[in-house]
């Protein structure tokens, strides 16, 4: 069983967009956003939603001033480019593959926060 790539949204309601392609950050060095990515089983209707954070190293690293902190659901960009990301996203979920949608989702929430985490 696979998975498969099934869409995005933007979910920060103060970026003014639902759709990557028309969304561009003031300095594409220096952002942030979250995103909802759906995936599903490949061929099947119906998918799941994994939250992630967007971000350039630069943010990111200005962003969180503890001595230790940890990047879960992050999605590190050097530069915006949404199409690079969308790409991104379409390998990441072509190459999940398990023996349930369960073992894909879990492999999927290593990218960003399964809907369902509460299930693993």
């Amino acid at each position: 069983m696979k998975a498969e790539y099934k869409g995005h949204r933007i979910v920060d309601a103060d970026k003014l967009a639902f759709d990557l392609s028309t969304w561009r950050p003031s300095d594409p060095t220096d952002f942030s956003l979250t995103i909802d990515f759906y995936a599903g089983e490949e061929g099947k209707e119906g998918s799941d939603a994994f939250t992630a954070t967007v971000c350039s190293p630069t943010w990111f690293l200005r962003s969180h001033t503890e001595a230790v902190f940890s990047g879960e659901s992050v999605i590190f960009m050097r530069t915006f480019d949404h199409t690079q990301l969308e790409e991104f996203l379409i390998a990441r979920c072509a190459s999940a593959k398990g023996n349930s949608w369960k073992e894909i989702a879990c492999e999927l929430s290593r990218v960003g926060l399964w809907e369902f985490e509460y299930k693993l």
